[in-house]
């Protein structure tokens, strides 16, 4: 509250700074976890993390230093123009002429304090609500320790994925292929004709070895999304579906490489539940809306039906 006064009156901003309570979560035990400890149901975890941070966020405690210590001074200096109006009510109401030349001294030093009293509570809030500029550096490197730990979470499972991939399918038709080239060998003088079949095993094994590391390198961004941008992609990519699909855009504008990479891989998520869910026959793929750092898609699909009306299912 008393922030919202200050940047009322003074225009200067001053940020709460009170920690964000983490999303409360239930474990394969039953039990719910706060960020702090174990409990039975999630609302005694909700009221432990609650009372946690409340008491062991700084923030908490820089507002009560500050409701001890703002009624002394930003209190006090507030209270002189009221003081000086009662004294020259005081001063007024008395005969001798001392006491009415001190009512004026009274009401003039409140009538020209009055505009300034008040801007005392800015200092005073600056200095014991805002952070410190070491607590708002530890905040920062936690925040950005949290994004680093997802973001090398998130490599580390692309980098299983793809040594998955690799594993179960270039890799065992590459093995395939060798022990078809040295079978191949071994059988070129005894049995030529089964050496030529062999070959021709090993030239399609060595194929569709080549087939499944495009299609990884493209699972891990397509080459057109990063040398075209994004509407250039979902056209070639729909141009690769085997549904009939349109694809429409308002403004051909670049966004930002993740951005771009996220709406694509939705959209390909999109166009494959169609295909094999949702049996549909065509398809219209439609980009609008774009601002600097977002955009919005508009996907849609015709299903094959009995003759009749014909429906489309939008996403």
């Amino acid at each position: 509250m008393f922030r919202f006064l200050v940047a009322t009156w003074t225009a200067t901003d001053i940020p709460a700074g009170y920690r964000r309570a983490e999303p409360v979560v239930r474990m394969s035990t039953g039990y719910w976890w706060n960020g702090f400890s174990y409990e039975r149901t999630r609302r005694d975890a909700l009221l432990d993390q609650r009372w946690r941070i409340r008491w062991s966020d700084p923030a908490t405690w820089r507002d009560l230093r500050f409701t001890g210590i703002a009624p002394i001074t930003a209190g006090a200096i507030a209270s002189l123009p009221p003081a000086g109006v009662a004294v020259a009510v005081l001063g007024f109401g008395q005969p001798e002429l001392s006491a009415r030349l001190v009512g004026v001294l009274g009401l003039t030093a409140a009538v020209a304090g009055a505009p300034y009293a008040w801007r005392s509570a800015e200092p005073v809030a600056v200095r014991f609500l805002r952070a410190s500029s070491a607590m708002v550096l530890a905040d920062r490197v936690a925040e950005l320790t949290a994004q680093r730990a997802d973001t090398t979470v998130a490599q580390a499972a692309e980098i299983r994925r793809i040594e998955r991939d690799l594993h179960d399918g270039a890799q065992a038709r590459l093995v395939g292929l060798g022990l078809s080239l040295a079978t191949a060998e071994k059988l070129m003088e005894t049995d030529p004709d089964q050496a030529k079949a062999l070959m021709r095993e090993a030239r399609a094994g060595a194929a569709t070895s080549l087939t499944e590391l495009r299609e990884l390198v493209m699972g891990i961004n397509p080459p057109v999304l990063n040398e075209r941008g994004l509407i250039d992609a979902v056209r070639a990519l729909a141009l690769d579906s085997p549904l009939e699909a349109e694809v429409s855009a308002e403004v051909p504008l670049r966004l930002d490489p993740p951005i771009e990479s996220a709406l694509y891989f939705g959209i390909a998520e999109l166009v494959t539940n169609a295909t094999k869910h949702a049996r549909a026959t065509r398809a219209r793929i439609s980009l609008r809306g774009w601002s600097a750092s977002s955009g919005r898609t508009d996907t849609r699909w015709w299903r094959r039906q009995p003759p009749g009306p014909r429906r489309s299912t939008r996403c």
